[in-house]
């Protein structure tokens, strides 16, 4: 008689980074309840995460950003160096859109905050994972006139909106350039367009739009 297998898909891989070990175990704890996630790791310090990641190659890191010594958004830039594909994503505690666009600018492709709902860290790991972005509501834009404004695909032509979605994937203005063929003041040109169509003042914002738009 023959068994019949079972086959499971294998489980998002998380690496949790941050120097307070309740946090480390909250997380750890609630991640480990959902049943397509799981905590491969945990480091305590920015330093030690650049070793931590090489040595599991997780397919989300959450980082938090305010870490004594080399805090969130350093390590995020290195790792970033170390290894473009990575998935990080911001931890804060802070409603701040500064925080916000210090992560994106070092390579974050999402953040959330710590007093937000545990449902808000699953949703995040799993679009970060899927090669999507996620940003928290609940940290406000910078610009109250980009909030008023519902923005669409038709305002932007097809090189600002090639340049956009890419922003929102956390690309760096080399990567886009490399990816489409052009020279990196090519690229910044169209994203300073597309930042003026769609009436926002920050690549955080521009990433911002583009991911809440699906573009």
């Amino acid at each position: 008689m023959k068994k019949k297998k079972k086959q499971t898909e294998a489980k998002i891989r998380v690496l949790l980074v941050d120097d307070h070990a309740g946090m480390r175990d909250a997380l750890r704890t609630f991640i480990n309840s959902e049943p397509d996630l799981t905590v491969v790791a945990e480091a305590a310090s920015g330093h030690s995460a650049l070793d931590v990641y090489s040595r599991t190659t997780p397919d989300v890191v959450l980082m938090d950003g305010s870490m004594p010594g080399k805090n969130g958004i350093q390590v995020t830039h290195e790792l970033r160096q170390l290894q473009p594909a990575v998935r990080v994503i911001g931890l804060t505690l802070y409603e701040s859109s500064t925080y916000l666009e210090d992560m994106i600018a070092a390579g974050a492709k999402g953040y959330v905050l710590k007093t937000g709902a545990p449902t808000n860290v699953a949703e995040a790991i799993r679009a970060v994972a899927a090669g999507r972005t996620y940003f928290d509501e609940n940290i406000p834009h910078r610009s109250s006139a980009s909030a008023q404004r519902q923005p669409a695909a038709d305002d932007l032509n097809a090189d600002e909106l090639a340049v956009l979605k890419r922003v929102a994937n956390g690309q760096t203005n080399d990567e886009i350039a490399a990816d489409l063929d052009v020279t990196v003041p090519a690229v910044e040109k169209r994203r300073t367009a597309a930042m003026k169509k769609l009436n926002v003042r920050s690549r955080a914002e521009l990433a911002r739009v583009a991911a809440l738009r699906q573009w």
